[in-house]
């Protein structure tokens, strides 16, 4: 049955008729993103562990409570900060050695030794849904104060904050890539973007504390300065990099990296005569080497791989900045088709006048096509190798089994 069950399985990949009929561009940008997996650290019943992250900017970002055990547990746990300046936050993680790190180092405290851990893998979507409330928090489900009238907080385990943690190792791949600072290494040479993303969760954290203190004092500084009239806003006329200043906010901060290489493009031979499909797709992959297997896969398959440079040209970007980009360009595109639908109906004169939308101007579709609606995403290969065979172990419990009936002797 195993053997049936994998043949199957690698015969039903190649032959996907839903890619091949189906359209990856046409999905919503959010959507396209729930083939890379991402991994948190959960009971066996997929409850995530918590961790309580400092507030304070002098401080790491995130360390263990090892003052409050009783902190290091599910969601419904009830345990409050230790501080005010603490909260509690559930991670996700994109690559599943950060993952298996983090569980480790919290089997190694003695109130979790000989917990069950397990590393749970969900879609980067649901992990981008439910880290969007950032803020306040996300639901739990808990049920309201009947008293009251008012949602339990986040000490009382009614609101459970979420947050996504790049991986290291494509950080570091991106400390080489133009346009790092979109990722938020701001350091003055590669090198030392590099080296940093080598070192321990604690020295980034502290690390990127005191680069977030720096910028907030240094941006403080020059609106004070703007306001008395003093400097204007530097330009690229004033030998200021447009990408650092475009993207100073990220100064302090990190990014979730993805890598792209003008040179790839995917183009469907049999998907363009069916779906009469011309344009070729741009692949974004989350993963550096990824993209230089394919490239490599290119050149090699080209007829004139001596034209074609031996190293890839590759550009890193946000994640989210590419993704929101997506969205807002997917918008355009219906709000134009929609005024133009209602530009028709309000050339007759009597649904014009019900409708008033008389003079109102439609604008004119924009002929040049920005190309985001022609990305796709290449999910990690390392971490959708892992997903599988996570899901191939299993959790290790059985369900469904009722207890067997007493017979025999038991039974009298």
């Amino acid at each position: 049955q195993d053997l049936s069950k994998t043949v199957i399985d690698n015969i039903r990949r190649p032959l996907n008729l839903s890619n091949l009929f189906g359209s990856q561009t046409s999905v919503e940008p959010y959507e396209r993103l729930a083939s890379q997996p991402v991994f948190t650290v959960t009971t066996p019943w997929g409850s995530p562990y918590l961790l309580f992250e400092r507030t304070d900017r002098t401080e790491s970002s995130l360390e263990f409570d090892e003052e409050e055990p009783q902190g290091a547990t599910g969601p419904n746990g009830g345990a409050g900060a230790k501080q005010d300046n603490t909260k509690q936050v559930a991670l996700y993680f994109m690559d599943e050695e950060d993952a298996m790190r983090l569980r480790d180092e919290m089997l190694q405290m003695d109130q979790m030794s000989g917990a069950d851990m397990r590393i749970t893998a969900s879609s980067l979507s649901k992990a981008i849904s439910q880290s969007s409330s950032l803020h306040k928090g996300l639901l739990t489900g808990q049920p309201i104060d009947v008293h009251t009238g008012k949602m339990k907080g986040p000490t009382e385990g009614g609101v459970l904050r979420y947050k996504i943690v790049p991986p290291k190792r494509e950080l570091f791949y991106a400390a080489r890539c133009k346009g790092r600072e979109r990722v938020g290494l701001w350091n003055a040479n590669a090198e030392d973007d590099a080296r940093l993303m080598m070192q321990s969760v604690p020295v980034i954290g502290g690390t990127l504390a005191n680069m977030r203190t720096s910028a907030f004092e240094k941006r403080k500084r020059e609106r004070r300065a703007a306001a008395a009239g003093q400097v204007s806003e530097p330009t690229a006329a004033d030998g200021v990099d447009p990408i650092r200043h475009q993207y100073r906010h990220m100064e302090g901060f990190v990014g979730i990296p993805v890598f792209h290489c003008p040179g790839l493009q995917k183009y469907n031979k049999i998907k363009g005569i069916l779906r009469n499909e011309r344009k070729k797709q741009s692949p974004v992959y989350f993963s550096y080497e990824d993209l230089e297997e394919s490239y490599a896969a290119m050149r090699s398959k080209a007829k004139n791989p001596s034209g074609i440079p031996e190293k890839p040209d590759v550009e890193v970007y946000n994640l989210m900045d590419l993704v929101t980009s997506m969205d807002r360009d997917q918008w355009k595109v219906k709000r134009t088709s929609q005024l133009k639908r209602d530009g028709i109906l309000g050339k007759i004169p009597l649904v014009n006048k019900i409708t008033g939308t008389e003079g109102c101007g439609v604008p004119e579709t924009i002929k040049q096509s920005s190309g985001l609606e022609q990305i796709v995403f290449v999910p990690n290969s390392k971490n959708t190798d892992f997903k599988a065979s996570i899901t191939k172990g299993g959790n290790g419990k059985a369900r469904g089994l009722r207890p067997m009936r007493p017979w025999g002797r038991d039974a009298m």
